[in-house]
Order: structure tokens, then C-alpha cells, then sequence
């Protein structure tokens, strides 16, 4: 090579397009290489020194998480494992108390027994549960309410006693406890005819039936359905419903509510009392008004004389406490009502068993007794008493409605018959002389 030509220095770089467009390379440095931090402003000579306060403080920065470790410094592996083992916790836990809720809910593992459970109508649902716990059905009382709360079980629980089987479910419990239930036990009461509401209440209450107390309750306030016999009847006390419990043989259900047991006696009246009885109360009326008419009275009188169903049942009450046997009703029938159309010449019916309904049942009545005032003392109160004196059963009824047709005022018990029965008689003197016939003997 020419030795000119190596000495020779290259030719600056003359594109002048180029430095138009890019600078002379500067640009490029700037763009290409890291930005280099800012040095601080060198002082110029003589320049004003700016105040300390007037410079930006140094930012601080975060200092750098170490890799590898999470919340309070703690390894990630190691709060992964803490995680999973509180989760593992909770969640065994959790289904060990869902186990053994279940196990208790559906009855799981029990051995199959039946015990009996009574729940009384006053009883609450804490009450229930707590019997259910002690009798070995359910273990957890409050799991019971809170299921029986959710579902209003307690709506559906009917007193009474239940013979409840140890493998049945919450569901099924409360199930075979309702009123419908087969589960219910159930006695067989014959309530004899003439017996008085008390009468009735006490046997109910001796057969496990309901507790008197409940049943005088209900009888005086308690909330009734619409029974047509029962209009005009005034409530508010024990024996109000007197002569419409009718006295049979039911089959009740032990422990049961006096609202139940009261409406089975009621129905059973309105079974008994059929349609062919209500068409005898006017059949009596018209019989009785041409007794009334023969003996003197007026049309005001009869209409204010007229028989209604309470009346009819009151002179069953009568006929049931005074007829020896069943052959005879009739007869006493016809004597009550010859006295009760001819208040003129026999004003006083005088029963002794109105006085004794009062003064409870004495062998016999002394002179002071004879004396007692009271609407039911048919020996001082003209007329037919406020009311009936006992339950009459189904003969005494149909006397009621359908009396003989005799001219007997009197009758007394023939206690020289061998048979028990009453002599009759027409006036008052052949009833003294049949008594003083008694007394001789």
C-alpha cells in the first residue's frame, strides 16, 4: 500500500442527511445506553449555596423480601403445612360434630325397644325433649328443639301417652306423637248413665283419661264448637254442659287433652240425639199444650211453657235419677209432667235428687235440708228447675219425649216389693195411705 495513503487520516464522516436525521451519534448513545444516575450540579463559582430544607430528601426504599419466605418471616413450606394442618382440623371436627348430630337426628345404632312417653297438653317443647331424653330416645335435647323449632313440631305433638320405639327418627317421633297417631295409647271407659259432669270428670281422670281439672276447666271456659243443643247455654262453670256428655263406652286415649275428650262426650250426644228426637220435641209441645189447655191455661202460658231441648234433657235428668229400672220411665215421665201442666193444684214437683244434686247424695234428706234454699229445692221453687241434674242415657230420653199417658201425680219406691219398682198413684191420699202401708210393715 501507498505510504501516503497510510498516513493518511479518514475522511470525517460527511452525510449531511444523516446528521439531520440522527445528531452526530450523541442521540444515539443516549437512546441505546442505561441511563446513567443523575450526578449532582457541580457549584458554580460564585453561586448562592441553596438552604439544607430546600433539598429533596434521599428516598428510602423497601428493603428486599428475601425469596422463600411468607407472612412473619415464617418459610412458605412451613406456613403451607401450618395451613393445611388447621384445615385438616376444622374440617375432621367439623364432621365428627355433623356425625354426631346425624347419629342422633336419624337414630343410628340404637337397639330396637319400646318405652312409653306422656306429654302432658301443658307441656312445652323443652318439656317434650327432655322426656324424650330420660325415656332414651333422643341424647340431645337442644338438637331436638332446634329441630323441632325449624319444623314447629310442637304444633303437631298431641298430649296423651305414646309407645315409641328407641330406633325411631326425630321425624318419626314427632310423627307417633300426633293426634292421629297409631302410637297412642287408648282405654276403654264405660261411663255409667246418671252420672253428673264430676261424676265423669273423677272416672276420667282414675282411667288416665285427662285430669279432672283440666276437663272442669275446659267444661267452664274452654273454646267449644258450634253444637245446636248447646245455644242459650250460659258457660262459665264446671257442670254448664250437665246433660250433654252423654254417657256410653268410648275408647279414649290416654293423657289426652280435655278439649278432645270434652268433644268426643259432645259428639257422642249429638250421634244419639237424632233427627227423629228433634221431631219429638214438637210432637211434646203440641201434646203438652192440650194438657195445659184442659187444666185452665191460656195461649200466653203455654207459649211461655214450651219445651226446648235444655227442658227435655232437664226432665231426662229427673227421670234417670228417680226410675228403679228402665220399664217404669215412662210412667215417672207422665207424672212430672201431669204436676209441671197443672201448677195450680201441684205447684212443687218435690224430687228429692234435685236437693241432693246440691247437697251431694245423703241416704237421706233431714228437715232442715228439706228446707235448703236453692232453684233446684223442688220442695220451696215452683216448676221445673234451672237445669239438668246429671247425664241421662238414651231410655231416659226417649221418656222424656214420649211420657204414658196417665192421671198419676204420685209415686213412691214399694220397698216390700221383691222387685225394685215404685207404686203410682192418683191423689195424694192414696199415696199417704200406700206409705203408711210401708211403715206398718
Amino acid at each position: 500500500m501507498d505510504e501516503n495513503n497510510m498516513n493518511q487520516q479518514p475522511e470525517e464522516f460527511q452525510d449531511q442527511d444523516f446528521r439531520d436525521a440522527f445528531g452526530d451519534g450523541e442521540g444515539l448513545k443516549a437512546a441505546f445506553e442505561p441511563e446513567q444516575a443523575e450526578q449532582p450540579e457541580a457549584e458554580q463559582p460564585g453561586a448562592e449555596k441553596k438552604p439544607e430544607a430546600e433539598k429533596k430528601p434521599a428516598r428510602k426504599g423497601r428493603p428486599a423480601r428475601k425469596k422463600g419466605y411468607g407472612l412473619l418471616g415464617i418459610p412458605h413450606i412451613l406456613a403451607t403445612a401450618v395451613w393445611l394442618a388447621i384445615i385438616l382440623w376444622v374440617g375432621v371436627s367439623l364432621g365428627r360434630v355433623i356425625w354426631v348430630c346425624a347419629t342422633d337426628v336419624l337414630a343410628f345404632g340404637r337397639e330396637e325397644q319400646i318405652v312409653s312417653v306422656t306429654i302432658e297438653e301443658t307441656d312445652t317443647l323443652d318439656d317434650v325433649a327432655h322426656k324424650l331424653q330420660e325415656a332414651g330416645l333422643i341424647r340431645y335435647p337442644e338438637l331436638f328443639k332446634a329441630y323441632g323449632t325449624l319444623t314447629s313440631a310442637r304444633e303437631d305433638i298431641s298430649a296423651g301417652t305414646f309407645s315409641l320405639n328407641t330406633i325411631y327418627d326425630y321425624m318419626a317421633l314427632v310423627n307417633h306423637m300426633a293426634s292421629y297417631s297409631s302410637s297412642r295409647e287408648v282405654v276403654k271407659v264405660t261411663i255409667p248413665e246418671g252420672y253428673t259432669c264430676e261424676q265423669m270428670f273423677q272416672l276420667l281422670e282414675e282411667k288416665g283419661v285427662c285430669k279432672a281439672e283440666y276437663l272442669r276447666e275446659h267444661a267452664a271456659n274452654g273454646e267449644l264448637d258450634s253444637y245446636w243443643f248447646l245455644e242459650g247455654v250460659e258457660r262459665g262453670t264446671p257442670n254448664c254442659l250437665e246433660g250433654f256428655l252423654f254417657p256410653d263406652t268410648y275408647q279414649f286415649y290416654t293423657n289426652d287433652s280435655a278439649a278432645n275428650v270434652i268433644e268426643k262426650l259432645l259428639d257422642g250426644f249429638d250421634y244419639r240425639f237424632s233427627e227423629d228426637h228433634r221431631a219429638a220435641i214438637d210432637t211434646l209441645n203440641i201434646k203438652l199444650a192440650a194438657m195445659m189447655e184442659a187444666n185452665g191455661y191460656d195461649s200466653v202460658f203455654i207459649e211461655e211453657h214450651k219445651f226446648d231441648i235444655r227442658k227435655v234433657i232437664t226432665v231426662a235428668s229427673l227421670i234417670e235419677e228417680e226410675t228403679a229400672n228402665s220399664d217404669e220411665s215412662y210412667k215417672i215421665a207422665s207424672v212430672i209432667y201431669n204436676r209441671l201442666t197443672n201448677l195450680k193444684e201441684y205447684p212443687y214437683l218435690n224430687i228429692d235428687a234435685t236437693l241432693m244434686y246440691v247437697l251431694g247424695h245423703k241416704e237421706a234428706l233431714t228437715a232442715e235440708d228439706l228446707n235448703y234454699d236453692s232453684p233446684y229445692n223442688t220442695n220451696i221453687y215452683k216448676g221445673l228447675i234451672p237445669g239438668p241434674i246429671s247425664n241421662p242415657g238414651l231410655n231416659s230420653i226417649n221418656a222424656a219425649l214420649n211420657p204414658d199417658n196417665t192421671d198419676y201425680h204420685y209415686y213412691v219406691l214399694d220397698t216390700k216389693s221383691e222387685e225394685r219398682e215404685h207404686h203410682f198413684s192418683k191423689t195424694y191420699d192414696e199415696h199417704v195411705n200406700f206409705i203408711n202401708s210401708l211403715k206398718e210393715g
